[in-house]
């Protein structure tokens, strides 16, 4: 794991001199940033506090849509909070987002969309809590390639069905598990 470190010579630092300038208040939304190399960290859907099928719905999609940035930045912090410890996918993609960040391999491309068809169809299994949606996730053709420009992995665009198991875990959506259904 990669740490920040900051120098300290133990100077006090000299004052450096402050401007005021005025700012035109903008009159959209500032859309999110790409990572220098990838895409930006999407935006957590409001839906997301429900706590019915759409919430969970929205929280499958939501997860679902991180998998580029998350592979792309190496910053697996959201992915985490929303994984259940004991999701195999969600831990499985954690270390290779580690070992691409660690190796300074180069993840492109990947974009995901992850649509849950009429949500409100789905029930919560009442024994497990668990809602079980099914979710076509399509991604876009992607590469990882090594520090020196070397082609690792490739897949081209898929378009899939998923079955996502997601709970609620002190108050909070989680991934319970996310497998494959159906290749189209």
């Amino acid at each position: 794991m990669g740490l920040l470190v900051a120098g300290c010579s133990g100077e006090p630092a000299e004052p450096e001199p402050t401007t005021s300038t005025v700012e035109e208040e903008p009159t959209e939304t500032p859309e999110p940033t790409p990572t220098e190399t990838g895409p930006a960290k999407p935006e957590r859907p409001a839906a997301m506090e429900q706590e019915d099928a759409e919430g969970a719905a929205a929280a499958a999609e939501y997860f679902s849509e991180l998998y580029p940035y998350v592979m792309t930045s190496g910053d697996t912090s959201e992915w985490r909070s929303l994984a259940h410890e004991s999701c195999g996918f969600c831990q499985g993609s954690i270390d290779q987002a580690e070992t691409i960040r660690e190796r300074g391999d180069a993840f492109v491309g990947g974009a995901v969309t992850a649509t849950v068809e009429k949500p409100g169809l789905y029930a919560r299994d009442e024994a497990t809590g668990i809602f079980p949606l099914d979710m076509r996730i399509v991604q876009e053709a992607m590469t990882i390639s090594d520090a020196e420009g070397k082609e690792l992995f490739s897949q081209e665009r898929t378009d899939d069905l998923y079955r996502a198991e997601i709970g609620r875990k002190d108050g909070e959506w989680v991934v319970v598990e996310v497998a494959l259904l159906e290749q189209a």
